[in-house]
């Protein structure tokens, strides 16, 4: 390891060179402003801590457009996010809009088809793009990127940035950069029905285990019954982000969750690496996260929750929606959360059982062999650039398109305006608090509505929307954040750790195509049973080498053969 160390030095080292000798080359072309800003007087705009074209210029871009807050006419018109960008630079943004559900897929077949819009944001996962030469090698170009090429120095991402470098040195994805991780997924739990069971979850969820608040979960259930608030045969627990509006076939967030605490992947997490291989430091190599003693533990935790009645079957299946529904109308005592859906959750509560007759808690998520908490890296989906964008601009007008990508999306002053949108008018900011102004609240930024006047903020003015706010400052991160929010974010700082990332592996071309060909029809077996298992329908024991044999039956051990071959070559 400690060469691979010494090799992340270098790259380091010999980015901040050609960074320097970038600037220093063009200084006779572009003129310092002295305020972090520089303009290029030959093709008429200025970069840097500000972004804006002399004249007018159009770029297309693929839109990630979420049901839960949907794209609407109102964004492209005044004070709206797209209007407001062209204000803020010149820019007008074509968009293809595409729903999240079928996001990939139309991605995929536009980059495959040399189709796909110049800039291609939300994308989790660029291997399997680059070899057919659809995206733009995008660390090329970092030179000409002062605010990326600035957070990766200040943050110290570079380690983090280099796991993304494919065979050639080169990397295809552009990533969302965090001062620090944020563990966004935990678990909203109806506090109030929890202490009248007997438990104040604040003195237990420092260290409690997945069996001891399975233990808590069934007590919990028991005085429900009790009270008639449910039946016996009801469940407690019935989970959004699991099932088919987003759970994509893989169990989805609650799956992810468990795992990560068990030191592996699954659900959501199981595209983290090729299938779900996980990095086994206890003997410095890979592994498959589905066929390890760990998958068995975890395993053992969900058909646990599920045999004893606390948590729904129908999760892996049902919409988020009827999830939803079964929480607002207190028939279940917790369910998923993030930071985002923090306040409809509250408001959908309050809009059921009325106001002040309910409290909610987020809790630490229990330990399972670790102490870590799921979330570990500080890059986040990103920003990909379609080859036709390179091919139709050409080489200057290109640069000047990546400045302006470079000002949007890793810029103070671009990511507080999709954010928080226009200050004076939408927000403002006194002694570093932000706050929307009277007329806005905002369910993206768990701000909540206090008056009926009030319109949402991103629902109507398309701001603080996921295809462009994941990076920034810790600041401008946690800018949002409601104390109920700082609380829990204080509490997973002081309860859990955060783990190292995994190893990189940069494959060649051929190499990881072959990958990717024994990862599909792999990664579908693993879900496969993984639902079977979680739904109660097959025996972690019973059915376990039936299991394995079809898993390693779609060349399983190839895969781990050849990441850990790339592995040993790379120390």
């Amino acid at each position: 390891m400690k060469r691979k160390r010494i090799m992340s030095i270098l790259l380091a080292a010999t980015m901040v060179a050609s960074l320097a000798t970038s600037f220093t080359a063009s200084a006779s072309e572009d003129t310092d402003n002295g305020d972090g800003s520089y303009y290029n007087s030959e093709l008429g705009y200025t970069y840097g801590t500000t972004f804006y074209s002399d004249e007018p210029v159009t770029y297309t871009m693929f839109f990630n457009d979420n049901d839960a807050y949907p794209i609407n006419d109102s964004w492209f018109e005044e004070g709206g996010i797209f209007y407001e960008i062209t204000q803020a630079t010149n820019v007008t943004l074509d968009v293809t809009i595409v729903n999240n559900a079928s996001y990939t897929d139309k991605v995929t077949l536009a980059i495959a088809g040399g189709t796909a819009p110049y800039i291609i944001p939300k994308i989790y996962s660029e291997t399997s793009y680059v070899t057919g030469g659809g995206i733009v090698a995008v660390s090329d170009y970092i030179d000409y990127m002062p605010n990326y090429s600035g957070m990766i120095e200040e943050y110290d991402l570079q380690n983090e940035v280099d796991t993304l470098l494919q065979d050639d040195g080169s990397y295809y994805r552009l990533p969302g950069l965090k001062e620090t991780a944020l563990q966004d997924y935990s678990l909203l739990i109806r506090s109030d029905i929890f202490e009248a069971a007997g438990y104040d979850v604040t003195e237990l969820e420092d260290d409690w285990t997945w069996d001891e608040f399975t233990d808590i979960l069934i007590d919990v259930k028991a005085y429900m019954v009790e009270q008639g608030m449910i039946s016996e045969s009801d469940y407690i627990w019935s989970d959004r982000w699991c099932g088919a509006t987003s759970g994509y076939g893989q169990g989805g967030c609650l799956l992810n969750l468990i795992a990560a605490s068990y030191g592996i992947y699954s659900g959501w997490g199981i595209t983290s690496n090729s299938a779900g291989l996980y990095f086994d430091e206890e003997n410095d190599e890979f592994a498959l996260s589905a066929t390890s003693d760990q998958y068995k533990e975890y395993m053992t935790v969900v058909q646990r929750l599920v045999s004893e009645g606390i948590l729904d079957p129908e999760t892996w299946s049902q919409e988020d929606d009827t999830a939803d529904g079964k929480f607002y109308r207190g028939e279940t005592a917790l369910i998923s959360t993030n930071r985002s859906f923090y306040t409809t959750q509250v408001d959908g509560l309050t809009s059921q059982l009325g106001e002040g007759n309910f409290s909610v808690y987020e809790i630490v998520i229990p330990t399972g062999n670790n102490n870590y908490q799921a979330e570990k890296t500080r890059l986040e989906c990103g920003v990909c650039i379609s080859s036709l964008a390179l091919s139709e601009l050409g080489e200057d007008e290109f640069i000047k398109m990546m400045r302006f990508v470079d000002w949007l999306w890793y810029s103070e002053a671009g990511l507080t305006l999709t954010k928080w949108g226009v200050e004076g008018e939408t927000y403002t900011v006194e002694d570093g608090v932000y706050s929307l102004t009277d007329g806005y609240y905002c369910g993206g930024l768990s701000i909540a509505q206090t008056s009926d006047d009030q319109v949402d903020l991103r629902m109507e003015k398309g701001f603080a929307c996921g295809n462009f706010m994941y990076s920034g400052s810790l600041e401008l991160l946690t800018s949002n954040f409601s104390e109920e929010l700082k609380d829990y974010y204080n509490r997973m700082a002081e309860y859990r750790e955060l783990k190292d990332i995994d190893p990189a592996i940069a494959m060649t071309e051929d190499d990881s195509e072959m990958a990717n060909l024994w990862a599909t029809p792999l990664q579908d077996t693993i879900n496969t049973w993984t639902l079977k298992f979680a739904m109660d329908q097959a025996d972690i024991e019973a059915d376990w080498d039936t299991y394995v044999a079809e898993v390693e039956a779609q060349n399983a051990s190839s895969l781990v053969n050849l990441y850990n071959d790339y592995y040993q070559a790379s120390k």
